[in-house]
């Protein structure tokens, strides 16, 4: 059977004159459908495919390595480079997952053959690289072990990340209550006391928001406005100021990384009576002791530590 592209260049001849522009794509056409056989290289793709998957791979765990704690992250709908810590997480998860495939078609599919000649080699003639093997195995343990432990360097590096994800929090604004935006508006009646769910409704509305059920949470009716949670926070806020946010007896998000010269500023306290406190049950403390430890110390939640700094 004759190639497509010649049958098809003899009809079109008989049917019409072939111009210099009906040539011209004849032949175009023909240099961009013609595929011979071995024209795409699987190993050539694979190499690609896995270079630009390490590249986004390793970009998106870098921007996560300093992107902000997800309370304020989704609180705020916080974005950098266009993208916000959601999508960037879901970047970082899917590339992960397509560079172990393309691992796994580079090794057992188009290099099987020669991966075991390779081992059969060095299974008669015996390993050349023994110390090379040595030492990488030394290095991969040493990683692994030192960063569960957060030894030195390895410890200081996620600190460090750590307190860039806390710098965030000076510039964008901390929900009330952490995860807020997974509240509906229901579960956010208890924050604004005495104010029903079609009056929230109305006041949104007003505002030009729409509520479409209110059994969506507080992010999926921001998402549909094409606004951050915080603002239907701010917009509730400002319409039932009586209220005077009750919230504000509720402990603060991200209370176990606050210290307690942080939390005694929160509660208007001296750092030292709150010490005391913690004294007289038998913890030691400072004023940049976390929450979160004196916690443990106390057997008990961060929540219940600030609830006991409050009665003090």
């Amino acid at each position: 059977m004759r190639p497509w592209h010649r049958t098809f260049a003899r009809y079109y001849t008989s049917v019409t004159r072939i111009t210099k522009r009906h040539r011209y794509f004849y032949i175009f056409a023909r240099k961009l459908f013609r595929m011979k056989k071995g024209v795409f290289n699987l190993r050539s793709f694979t190499s690609f495919s896995l270079l630009l998957s390490t590249i986004i791979m390793s970009w998106s765990g870098i921007i996560l390595y300093i992107a902000p704690a997800g309370r304020v992250a989704n609180w705020t709908n916080w974005q950098l480079m266009l993208f916000t810590k959601s999508e960037w997480q879901a970047l970082h998860t899917i590339f992960s997952y397509l560079f172990f495939i393309l691992f796994v078609i580079h090794l057992f599919f188009v290099n099987w053959k020669a991966f075991l000649t390779y081992l059969r080699s060095k299974v008669k003639s015996g390993l050349n690289r023994k110390w090379e093997l040595v030492a990488a195995s030394f290095m991969t343990i040493v990683f692994f072990i030192g960063t569960l432990r957060a030894w030195f360097p390895f410890g200081p590096t996620m600190e460090f990340g750590e307190k860039v994800k806390a710098s965030w929090e000076k510039t964008y604004q901390n929900p009330p209550v952490s995860h807020m935006e997974r509240f509906t508006l229901q579960q956010l009646g208890s924050t604004f006391r005495g104010v029903s769910v079609p009056e929230m409704v109305k006041a949104l509305s007003d505002s030009n928001i729409i509520v479409s059920d209110t059994t969506l949470t507080l992010e999926v009716i921001a998402a549909k406005n094409k606004i951050a949670p915080v603002r239907i926070y701010e917009i509730l806020s400002a319409t039932f100021s009586s209220q005077k946010n009750s919230t504000t007896r509720l402990a603060p998000a991200g209370l176990g990384k606050m210290t307690i010269k942080d939390v005694a500023a929160s509660l208007e306290k001296d750092p030292a009576d709150l010490i005391k406190v913690l004294k007289d049950k038998g913890v030691n403390a400072g004023e940049e002791t976390t929450i979160r430890t004196v916690a443990e110390a106390l057997s008990l939640s961060p929540q219940e530590v600030y609830g006991l700094f409050k009665g003090q």
